[in-house]
């Protein structure tokens, strides 16, 4: 793999809008280190989509240009899967924004989630219906559903 280039850093920084793709040095250190700092990367681009039209935009542009895409969530995973290549070559995609609560359904106790969403989040949408969301962890206030789920 290479590098994507600038141009085709650009389209994929058109997808979701300049404010959310991140390339300077600073703004995406944060999410190119483990919690632990035993898995350190390197990413050309940091973007944060806001919508599931946004994600499917970036994946067709990554397809069709043979680009590699590391998700992640709330960066609170130990192993190191989160984490984008030392070579930089790979471009990380944020769910940090895809974060709402979309529906409760308080009859079926079920509840319908971004997979952006931190973990005490959807505790809270739980309890303010008086329903309890069962799962508890250390990292509730960062890790997110998605991950969650991506995980077991």
């Amino acid at each position: 793999m290479t590098v994507p280039s600038p141009s085709l850093l650009n389209q994929f920084a058109a997808i979701v809008g300049g404010a959310y793709a991140l390339s300077e040095a600073s703004a995406i250190v944060p999410y190119l280190t483990e919690p632990r700092e035993k898995f350190v990367g390197r990413t050309p681009m940091v973007l944060r989509p806001g919508s599931a039209a946004e994600v499917s935009a970036i994946m067709r542009l990554a397809h069709d240009t043979g680009t590699a895409i590391v998700p992640q969530g709330g960066n609170t995973g130990l192993v190191g899967g989160q984490m984008p290549s030392a070579d930089g070559t790979q471009i990380v995609v944020s769910l940090t924004r895809l974060n709402r609560v979309r529906a409760v359904d308080v009859d079926s106790n079920t509840m319908t989630v971004d997979a952006g969403l931190t973990l005490a989040m959807a505790q809270t949408a739980a309890d303010d219906v008086d329903r309890l969301f069962p799962l508890s962890l250390a990292s509730d206030g960062s890790c997110q559903v998605g991950g969650n789920l991506s995980t077991n």
